[in-house]
């Protein structure tokens, strides 16, 4: 009975200890605004942003690093050190050159704090691109080697100013592309032509076309082209 008495009042005693004793100190992340939704834009603008993030632990946070999902992204801390109840600042740029449609991008700050070791940010919108081509990637499928075929890319215009085609080229020796319209008003549509002529010793066939504008957006359009070659 004594032992267990004993035994229990210890047992008190390291309960009122622990409780007395302070909480290990760590840092917090917090970010008040961790989207960015920058509504609709025109392609090729520039979005440029800073989010806020607070340190709302009791112990220093360290940034040790940022990723953004892309190189369109770029992201950058005014301080690896935050102290505790103090902030920083993450300053972003976000170029939609190369996008068009709904698109959402991330960039993963990487710091100590033990409960969000890696705290994610979201920079999202929809671009408005003045000309669309269709398809985006020339898929050639199988083509016979000494033959011919033609394919098609449609360029609509939905922009509000008229766009001239400059020139249409590619480094691929099989293939040739001309457009018939040199000039798109808004709500229009052109085609560009392409013939593709593989020859005997090809068995795939891989490059692009660039299409080059005057519009001050976007003055090349890249397109994949590609396929293979039967005999």
């Amino acid at each position: 009975m004594y032992r267990r008495t004993l035994r229990t009042v210890f047992l008190a005693a390291l309960v009122t200890i622990a409780a007395a004793l302070p909480a290990l100190a760590a840092p917090t992340i917090s970010v008040e605004k961790p989207v960015l939704d920058f509504g609709t834009i025109p392609q090729g603008k520039k979005i440029n942003h800073v989010f806020t993030l607070k340190n709302t632990g009791d112990a220093p946070l360290t940034i040790i690093r940022t990723k953004t999902s892309c190189g369109c992204t770029v992201a950058n801390v005014s301080t690896k050190t935050i102290e505790p109840g103090k902030s920083g600042e993450l300053k972003t740029t976000f170029d939609s050159a190369s996008f068009g449609g709904k698109i959402s991008k991330t960039i993963t700050i990487e710091t100590n704090d033990p409960a969000t070791p890696a705290y994610t940010l979201t920079i999202k919108g929809t671009i408005n691109e003045d000309l669309v081509v269709t398809p985006r990637q020339l898929n050639l499928g199988q083509l016979k080697a000494g033959s011919s075929r033609d394919f098609s890319l449609t360029l609509e215009n939905r922009g509000e100013r008229t766009i001239k085609i400059v020139s249409v080229t590619t480094p691929l020796t099989q293939a040739k592309a001309a457009t018939k319209k040199q000039t798109i008003k808004p709500g229009e549509s052109g085609q560009i032509n392409v013939t593709v002529a593989p020859r005997a010793e090809d068995r795939f066939i891989s490059g692009f076309l660039t299409i080059a504008t005057d519009s001050p957006a976007k003055p090349e359009i890249t397109i994949a082209v590609y396929g293979s070659v039967i005999k």
